[in-house]
């Protein structure tokens, strides 16, 4: 069996003949003629063809600095293209136009809203259940820090006031007892002393927990400011406590409860809106009353994705809202840390004065410019140059990813030179090069003509 696999197995080869050897060898060679030629023209030319190939023979050329090659550009041949006669430039299509200098903005257009300072804005809302008692101030009306809004009628208020009076009045008793019992300590059992100073201080604790009370509830209180009055003069201000003087001194005693509980700003603002009523009830926590800071209010703008990483604090922000006429001019002061997830953008944070249009000699509320709520069109200054050299983007080509234009030198002759890309506006960028001059005109269309042309007299001059 071994024997017959064998024989089967050598009779299906069949040898190779005359004609297949040679053909195989003249296919080896050329493939490896080939392969010599590449190198070759690959040595030649530094295997680029970009702006002065690069090579460990030229050390000394890839270290000179990027001027030392400029100052050479229009007197190296591999740096110029030119055209033997005026009728074959016309027909290239190359066009030029002059080099502008001026200042170039590279800016990002968005969309934002005006928003309050939620640094300056507030939701009033009180601490008890109650009802609405009285109603100080309305919607537009200017605030300042400390004024009463809204006076509630709330129960519990009451009650924390009459057991602060008690406690009051219980320490100072329990603490003369305390007083006496120690001036008689000779005649009196230290056990009743000790009982005594642990009732001091039970009572002492029982008025702090009261007073803690009345502060949790909005209160401005110190038990210290009670003490050495007498008992009517408590109760009195007890009564009216954290009204203003020009309120409290308008009630009767007698006739007015102590249950009042007043709501005050917090800072100087505008009251937005209410919608309180005199005995509407009131719930523990329950917005009542917003007041904000007009004088200065935020713009918040989403910026696209794209440009999201060459925002900075400080970048310069104009923005016009729908419906006026006038800009606003800001900076950058935040930037938010995440991406919208349903927008994809980055929402930034921009801040306006907010100019008073006008006012109300007799009420002194004021009309400010911005509303809060109101769309528009921002506008950020990514950067800035001044005295820039701009070119038009078509004027832009790329060898071995370096910029690069071209330079009219005479009427039929053209320059390549390689250049520095800097702020974008429109269709116009900012170049830089230490060869470029006010005057110079660039290539700005037909610049793939030339650079063709430039990298076939480049591969020769290589040769």
């Amino acid at each position: 069996m071994s024997e017959e696999l064998t024989h089967t197995g050598t009779a299906a080869a069949k040898p190779e003949t005359l004609f297949q050897r040679v053909w195989g060898g003249a296919r080896y060679l050329g493939t490896l003629l080939i392969l010599l030629a590449v190198g070759y023209v690959g040595h030649s030319t530094h295997w680029t063809f970009g702006y002065g190939g690069h090579s460990e023979g030229d050390a000394e050329h890839e270290a000179a600095p990027v001027e030392e090659k400029l100052a050479a550009t229009e007197n190296s041949e591999e740096w110029q293209v030119s055209f033997p006669s005026e009728r074959s430039l016309q027909r290239s299509g190359v066009q030029t136009t002059p080099i502008e200098q001026r200042t170039v903005k590279e800016r990002v257009k968005t969309t934002g809203v005006i928003t309050y300072d939620e640094r300056m804005f507030a939701s009033l809302s009180s601490r008890v259940s109650g009802t609405v008692w009285r109603v100080l101030k309305h919607a537009g009306d200017n605030v300042r820090r400390g004024d009463v809004l809204v006076i509630i009628d709330a129960v519990e208020v009451g009650r924390a006031k009459a057991e602060f009076f008690s406690d009051l009045v219980d320490v100072e008793s329990k603490a003369e007892i305390l007083a006496s019992l120690e001036s008689a300590s000779g005649s009196v059992p230290q056990r009743q002393i000790r009982e005594a100073r642990v009732s001091v201080r039970e009572a002492k604790i029982r008025l702090q927990n009261t007073e803690q009370t009345l502060i949790n509830m909005g209160f401005a209180l110190h038990k210290e400011a009670f003490e050495g009055l007498k008992d009517n003069e408590r109760a009195k201000k007890l009564h009216f406590l954290g009204l203003p003087e020009s309120i409290a001194k308008t009630l009767d005693p007698a006739e007015t409860t102590t249950n009042l509980l007043p709501l005050s700003a917090a800072f100087d603002g505008v009251l937005l809106h209410h919608d309180l009523a005199i005995g509407e009830m009131v719930e523990i926590g329950k917005g009542l009353l917003e007041v904000a800071d007009m004088r200065r209010m935020w713009l918040k703008l989403d910026v696209p994705k794209e440009d999201a990483a060459r925002l900075v604090l400080g970048q310069a922000v104009r923005f016009l809202p729908d419906g006026l006429d006038q800009e606003l001019d800001s900076t950058i002061t935040w930037i938010d840390t995440e991406m919208n997830q349903k927008t994809r953008t980055l929402r930034i944070r921009a801040e306006v004065e907010n100019p008073i249009v006008s006012s109300d000699p007799t009420t002194g509320n004021e009309v400010r410019l911005l509303r809060a709520q109101t769309f528009g069109t921002g506008i950020i200054t990514l950067r800035e140059a001044d005295s820039a050299f701009v070119v038009p983007q078509s004027a832009i080509l790329h060898a071995d990813s370096q910029p690069m234009i071209f330079i009219k030198s005479e009427d039929l002759k053209f320059v390549a030179l390689p250049v520095k890309l800097g702020a974008q506006e429109g269709d116009q960028i900012q170049v830089e090069s230490d060869a470029l001059k006010p005057g110079m005109e660039v290539v700005s269309k037909g610049s793939h003509v030339l650079k063709s042309e430039w990298i076939l007299n480049h591969v020769a001059s290589a040769k």
